[in-house]
């Protein structure tokens, strides 16, 4: 890592001011809004610093231009003290991690020969073992976290003397978020290192940063140290849920017009009543080509209305299942049923909303969203109301349109018809407060109005508090708990002696509970059997053998 003067700020703006656009051709010329406005910030080196604010308040737009990758005037944005886009020798110092890979930039390389000569440092072993990564793994036949945590660890392999990243967690679980939490800590207690993070998730950040910059309408609204957060302060002291959340959430809220409150499940057929569970896996165990099984006798039962909210950690089966439920692996006939029906076997897809896979640019001919939505679904009241919530612009051009974009796009389009069944796989990483919230109280009222049930696999806790009504655990294939959430006595404890996060610190209680007993093992340091290792991705149904048994 090359030295720096601790005298001289690691970050520094002075009228910091950028809009897009301004390019030589006719359909480059005009400029945008302002994204940055008027920005002013210094940041001594050491510092941990956390930008927040809503969907398109600058904060990319800001990392952006301190890693490198937008050029500004060169006095309006030092690194250093030297200018963060004309000096080249920064990248030496300077680590950028906003831009995610996508599968076709590859060659199908390993982990391992990506890495090189890097891969049997310390460091990179350290972060192998934080993130779980199977140096086997190949890049463009891996899932998108995981490809996502193998691009961390390649951009983290090299100690740097500042790290700018843009919500890089999304795609880990509890303990490898704290992990890697945890390791830039360390590098900024122990070497120095600046770190500036953009997120939407705050669980544990509140410990964790030592400064917060939140930004409104391109503009700073607030910049002072942790310390001096007094708002937040005194949430805990007031004993409020999830304060740093809770303040967040208020602050992001006034950056949105108030949405219109119509009753979007007005004249929307209930879900009649089914004969038996909605849900239901009987002895179910499944596993991949040549793999070990991902599920092992998983059973159990969810009624009619239920709101589900599936836990465990990286690796517990809960992708795996929701697949299966939604119809996407070949299973024996009996082993899971979606409204008494064979998940499989059967034909259940106009009753079940399957989000588990995200668009790819390349799958679309440059449609329009309202084009892909159709006339009649874009002028109904649930599509206005979810456009509003998700903030899509319904003449945005799918495929010219960044990845947070295009999967808010894909939400909008499989909100846009009700459903008995909605099986969601983390899909509110891409999401501001606002959205997020929004997205869960409609879900809420699905099932509170209409009887849907929603099956929700997550790894984020801060915005859940109150909003499930059963809790499915799994761990390492097996359901561990499976219960209303009244039924669960250790929440209701947190809840009553005061914890501020009472779910994620049960959650957390249980999966660090579960490493521990493991004893060290490192499951993904044993090289992978499974095709989905060695050759490029077969697509959604994975390799072309799977087993399954009851």
């Amino acid at each position: 890592m090359a030295s720096t003067t601790q005298d001289v700020a690691a970050v520094q703006t002075d009228g910091l001011t950028f809009r897009y656009g301004g390019g030589a051709t006719m359909s480059t010329r005009a400029f945008s809004e302002p994204k940055l406005l008027d920005v002013n910030l210094q940041f001594a080196p050491g510092s941990r610093v956390l930008v927040a604010g809503a969907n398109g308040a600058g904060k990319s737009t800001l990392l952006s231009v301190l890693g490198g990758q937008k050029m500004v005037d060169r006095q309006q944005c030092k690194i250093f003290g030297r200018p963060a886009f004309h000096d080249s020798t920064l990248n030496a110092d300077r680590m950028y991690c906003g831009d995610w890979w996508r599968t076709d930039f590859f060659f199908n390389l390993s982990v391992a020969e990506l890495l090189g000569d890097r891969l049997e440092s310390p460091r990179v072993q350290q972060l192998i073992d934080i993130m779980q990564i199977d140096v086997t793994w190949r890049i463009n036949a891996i899932s998108d976290g995981q490809r996502r945590r193998c691009q961390l660890l390649e951009c983290l392999a090299q100690e740097r003397s500042i790290y700018i990243l843009d919500e890089i967690t999304t795609d880990l679980d509890l303990f490898a978020r704290e992990g890697l939490l945890e390791f830039l800590r360390r590098e900024s207690l122990e070497k120095g290192a600046t770190i500036v993070y953009a997120t939407h998730i705050f669980d544990y950040l509140a410990h964790w940063a030592t400064h917060v910059v939140f930004f409104s309408q391109a503009k700073v609204a607030r910049c002072c140290a942790m310390s001096e957060l007094s708002e937040y302060h005194e949430m805990v002291r007031q004993g409020v849920q999830c304060p740093l959340y809770s303040l967040m959430r208020q602050w992001v809220s006034k950056d949105y017009d108030h949405v219109m409150e119509v009753d979007v499940l007005a004249g929307t057929a209930p879900v009649p009543e089914p004969a038996g569970p909605t849900l239901e896996t009987k002895n179910l165990t499944y596993a991949y080509a040549g793999g070990s099984p991902q599920l092992r006798n998983v059973s159990f039962a969810f009624g009619r209305g239920a709101r589900i909210l599936v836990i465990g950690a990286n690796g517990a089966g809960k992708s795996t299942l929701l697949s299966i439920l939604g119809g996407k692996r070949m299973i024996r006939r009996g082993l899971a049923e979606v409204l008494g029906r064979d998940c499989f076997n059967d034909s259940v897809g106009n009753d079940i909303m399957y989000c588990g896979d995200w668009w790819r640019t390349k799958f679309f001919m440059n449609l329009r969203l309202c084009e892909l939505l159709g006339e009649d679904r874009c002028t109904s009241a649930r599509v206005q109301h979810l456009a509003g919530v998700l903030q899509c612009n319904l003449d945005w051009k799918i495929n010219e349109i960044s990845d947070g974009q295009r999967r808010r796009c894909q939400l909008l389009d499989i909100l846009s018809v009700p459903r008995p069944v909605y099986l969601m796989d983390e899909i509110t990483s891409d999401l501001d407060l606002f959205a997020r919230e929004g997205i869960l109280s409609f879900l809420k009222a699905e099932c509170d109005v209409r009887g849907a049930t929603v099956f929700y696999c997550t790894h984020i806790f801060d915005h859940l508090e109150g909003w499930a009504s059963h809790m499915l655990r799994l761990s390492k294939g097996e359901v561990l708990r499976c219960c209303p959430m009244e039924d669960v006595a250790e929440y209701k404890q947190l809840v009553a002696g005061g914890d501020p996060t009472p779910l994620y610190s049960l959650v957390r209680g249980w999966v660090y509970a579960e490493y521990d007993g493991d004893q060290g093992a490192k499951p993904w340091r044993k090289s992978a059997k499974s095709m989905d290792a060695r050759l490029p991705n077969l697509g959604l149904a994975g390799p072309m053998v799977m087993h399954c048994s009851g």
